[in-house]
This record gives C-alpha cells, structure tokens and sequence, in this order.
C-alpha cells in the first residue's frame, strides 16, 4: 500500500494553476445554472451533471422509466439497487429491497462499475443525490473521474480502493466495524484521518444544527477538491487546461457541438478536446474574449461542413444581421471565426442552435413542418380579412355616414385587415430578429437586375389593382391602394411573416450567394398565389368581369412566377423594401398601359 504512506494532504511543490482554493490544485469542478436547477460538473467530464437536493426522492416505476443517462446515488430511488444496462439507468444503493449488512456501499459499487468499464463518454448524464454524506460524495468523484479510475499513472489508486472500502463499511456496518477491513493498524489509522479530514464539515454542521439549511452542492464542491489532494498525483495535473463548456448539443449519428472557454488557443487544445469529447465531437466554437470565437471543424466526416455554419450564423447574428460587409462570421471549410470588428452578438446556447439547425435543414420532414405551419398561420390571417371584408361597416361603427365611398368599399377593408394583422403579428415574431423578416434596409445591388421584370410582370394585366370605379371617385386614394397598401400589405406577409418563418430552417440567398430559388422563396409564392386566387373569387375588383378557368389559370401561373421574382428580390436585398417597390413598379406599369381594370 505504498500510496497511502505519505500522509494525507501533504502537497508537493509540482507547479499547478492556482484555483480558487488557493491550494495549488487547479480548480476542476463548477457549479453552474440549467434553467431553474443548479448541478455541479467536472471541467473533465463535461457530459456529467450532478444534483443534490435535500430530501430528494424518486418512486420505484418513475426510477425504471428514468430518461437514459440517469443514476441515482444512496436512497434517491425507493427501490432496490439495479443496472439497466439496455436503458442507461442505474440505482447505486443499500437501503432499499435490499439486506443491507450483506450489501456493497454505494461508493463500492460506483467504484464497482468504473472499474468494469462503465462508458460514461458517449452520452450524457444525470447523477443524483439527496445527501452528501462521504459515501455519495465518494460515489460521485469516482463518476466524475472515471477516466483516471484505471489509469495506474494518474491517482492514487490503492489509495482510492483502501478509502473506498474503509467507508463502505463504516456506513453500511458502523464505525465499530470497521477492522472487518483487515487493513494494518497504521494504514487504518491514516486513512481514519483522512475520512475525519472529509467529514469536518459535516459533523460542525450538524453539531450547530445547520446541516439541512447548508448549500448541498457548494459543501460537494469542497470535498471533491479535497479529494482531489489526497487521490491525485502530484505533477498529474500540471497540463490540465481547464477547459470549460459554456454550451452543448446533440447534432447527429452521436454528434455534438460544443462552447468552450479556455486561455489556450484552438489547435492547443485539440488533443485535450479528444480525451474529453472521444469521437463525439463534431464542431467546436472556443471563446476567446467576451464576443470573440474561433469555430473549428473537430470530424471531417460531418454531413455538411463550416461553410453551411457561417451563413446560418450570419443569418442569425445581430451583430451581422445578413447584410454586406467583412463583418461576418467565416473562415475555411474547417476553421474560422465571429465577425472581427464587433464580435458576435450571440450567446453560447445560440451557437450551438445554428449549428444544429444546420443539420436539421437536410430534414425534410421539418420542412414540412415549417411549411404547414406557416401556411397556417396565413390561412388565419386570411380568413380573418376576409371576414372583415364581409362586415366591413366603418359608417356604421363610426357613426360617421360622411366617410368616403373607397374607404367603405369591402377591398379596402379588407387589405387594410390584413396589413394590420400582419404588422401585430411580425411585431411580436420579428421583434428579436427583424432582419429575419427582412425589416431591414436593403444591402447590395445585385437584386436592381430583377426590376425590369417588374415591367414584364404589369404588362401581363394579371395582377390584382383596384378597379376604374375607385380611381374615378378618388384617382389619389386609388393611387395610394395601388401602389402603398396592397403591394406593401401582401409584401410584408408574404415575403416577410412567411418567408421569414420558412427561412428559420433553410438555406437562402444573400447579396453574395449564387443565384437559386429557395425553398422559402417557393414556399412564400405557393402562398401568395392561393391568397391573390382566392381574393379575385371572393372579392373580384369588377364582379361583372368573367372569371373563366383559363383565365384564372392564366391569373395563378402570372402571380406564381411574380411570387418568385418577389422572393429572390427579397432574398438577395435582405429587405422587404425593394420587395415593395417591385410589387409597386408592376401594378403601376398595369395601369399606365392598360388603365384600371
């Protein structure tokens, strides 16, 4: 038993980072938020959560249907102990469904298991406990330090075994028990100092009557790192790099993206990356600074590579906002970085996101999804137009029989319900991200090439204007409609709200892109062209003018390739706007050269 002759917690001078214990040892456990719980993780086993909360219990039916990756620790699960091997669900316990004098402690057994070759690596994991008493404590260094259980070079280990046994059975049989070890009297009285070192604490604690309103997770930490003195080689952690994670997320085929923090630089920390991660890792974004990244490809057999991340990023980015200028994410096809004038806007959880949304965008059911949802969504603003429409009394409501015969006209109600109920609605989806939605003043040139198309489209005399009724009562209103109202209301609900909800997913044009059509581009026409088709059946501009099936066919197919034109404009300028004036540019070419319908 030569590791336990030294005697314990005498450091040596091997240089170490100083941590916050100030005892040389660098710091390798957090605690940190998930939402509304706290847990405590280990910067070496970043996949590995750990929760202690005070009177924590679980049923014996809710422990077998735990989600995979779950242990519960000594008491947690109202059951006896089992290995759910197939499920990844684990009760590491004595007191349950058990005899209690013949059965392992729940460090023995945690030790048990890691000695086996328990792979904690490939998943991600949840331990709980509802006590840190020494024995789960012990149970969850071991957890947390799997990789070092079978490393000869990197612990103490016939330190661990010997202190793990000398435990197990002072808290299964009693402190009366324990020569049952068969340890010889000067080992069992160093390793009686070492356990009396563990539990100082603990014993205050309740000797004060404050051990049920202490910090569970804040009392683990500090005897994890003391553990951590007495287990661990000295020099063994003098390369650790403390890398921290930030952000994770599951991708595909066992793939993950992670943030991480560290003072190395990327290339650095790759082979630490390795031993952390395995193969897991597909894409890796270290933080710098503040709002400073640099995003590296870890596996060269991903589906899609960094060049798909940087446009999702731009897309997503305030700091970029889409538009055109070198403030951008990008980089290589397996290197790169945030935008370097500003840094980036996006917080570590959103990073991760673009990069799985990046894989998600070769789903096709969600975009199918995507799809119906936004067709949903037009379908209700729709039918909540048109229903004005067909009660549209202003007169009436006002108490006003003055007001003008367009402001009373149903068309007019009902393009005016749809701007507003377009505008309340882009108003609470587009208020984080407006340039999503293209409300965002234009960038590049390249979309002036599609203007002209605008001319070709109005001389079709297939798009919906106000008729001669109006500009002869009002030729100024008649104006303001044709070219504010209906091209402004139909743009932004359009090639804005739906196009907008189609683009969360998939891959669009930018000022700088190759020219394509889009799905969200296809999609948003698809839509424009049943709404315009819709409104000259239900509301036509001249009831009397024959609506025959040629000539509808004729109108659908003119308004499907002007969605489409309307579309990439959008696309290629980031905007609505100049959206907008080709949509005004084509109903203003109508009436000049054929007059209103």
């Amino acid at each position: 038993m030569e590791d336990t002759d030294q005697a314990p917690f005498v450091l040596q001078n091997a240089p170490a980072k100083p941590d916050a214990t100030g005892n040389g040892f660098p710091d390798r456990y957090a605690i940190k938020g998930t939402g509304t719980d706290r847990v405590l993780t280990c910067l070496e086993a970043p996949n590995i959560q750990v929760i202690v909360k005070s009177s924590l219990t679980v049923t014996a039916s809710a422990a077998r249907k735990a989600p995979a990756g779950t242990i519960y620790l000594d008491g947690v699960a109202q059951t006896a102990p089992f290995l759910d091997h197939e499920k990844k669900v684990y009760n590491l316990d004595h007191h349950e469904g058990c005899v209690r004098t013949f059965t392992l402690a729940t460090c023995e057994q945690a030790l048990i298991m890691c000695v086996k070759g328990l792979d904690l690596q490939e998943r991600e994991w949840k331990i709980y406990a509802n006590e840190p008493d020494l024995d789960a404590i012990l149970s969850i260094w071991i957890i947390l330090n799997y990789k070092r259980i079978n490393n000869r070079e990197a612990i103490n280990r016939r330190s661990l075994f010997a202190l793990v046994r000398l435990e197990g059975i002072i808290d299964s049989l009693g402190l009366e028990m324990r020569e049952l070890s068969g340890f010889p009297e000067d080992l069992l009285q160093k390793l009686m100092r070492v356990i009396d070192r563990l539990r100082a604490e603990e014993l205050e604690l309740k000797k004060a009557g404050e051990w049920a309103g202490t910090d569970f997770l804040d009392y683990t930490l500090g005897v994890l790192r003391k553990l951590d003195q007495f287990l661990i080689k000295q020099g063994e952690l003098d390369d650790f790099k403390g890398i921290e994670e930030l952000a994770r997320i599951e991708l595909t085929n066992n793939r993950i993206a992670v943030v991480v923090e560290s003072d190395s630089g990327i290339y650095e920390l790759e082979p630490h990356l390795a031993k952390l991660y395995g193969n897991r890792l597909g894409w890796v974004a270290l933080r710098r600074g503040e709002k400073d990244y640099t995003l590296r490809q870890m596996d060269l057999f991903m589906p899609v590579n960094l060049e798909d991340v940087y446009q999702r990023l731009n897309f997503m980015d305030p700091a970029v906002k889409g538009r055109l200028n070198v403030n951008r994410w990008g980089g290589s096809g397996d290197i790169g970085g945030s935008p370097r004038s500003s840094g980036t806007g996006l917080a570590p959880e959103e990073i991760v996101s673009a990069c799985r949304d990046v894989i998600d965008k070769r789903s096709d059911i969600r975009h199918v999804k995507r799809f119906l949802i936004s067709t949903a969504l037009a379908a209700l603003i729709l039918v909540a137009a048109i229903a004005t429409a067909q009660n549209w009394q202003p007169a009436h409501w006002l108490n006003r029989e003055e007001l003008t015969a367009w402001s009373q006209h149903p068309l007019f109600g009902y393009y005016l319900a749809l701007l507003v109920l377009t505008v309340v609605i882009l108003g609470v989806m587009a208020l984080r991200r407006p340039w999503q939605f293209g409300i965002i003043l234009p960038s590049g040139k390249d979309w002036l090439r599609l203007l002209p198309f605008a001319v070709a489209c109005g001389l079709s005399d297939l798009l919906p204007v106000p008729g001669k009724a109006l500009f002869a009562a009002d030729p100024v209103a008649a104006w303001t409609i044709a070219l504010v109202l209906i091209p402004l209301t139909m743009e932004l609900l359009f090639r804005g709200l739906v196009h907008g909800m189609m683009a969360q997913l998939a891959t669009i044009q930018d000022c700088e892109s190759r020219w394509f059509f889009s799905g969200p581009t296809i999609g948003s026409s698809l839509l424009y062209t049943a709404a315009v088709c819709i409104q000259m059946v239900m509301m036509p501009v001249d009831p009397a003018s024959p609506r025959t099936l040629v000539f509808m066919i004729q109108f659908a197919a003119m308004a499907a390739i002007f969605g489409l034109f309307a579309g990439m404009i959008r696309e290629r300028s980031h905007s609505i706007l100049p959206a907008w004036l080709f949509h005004a540019a084509a109903a203003a070419t109508l009436i000049f050269t054929y007059g209103p319908p």
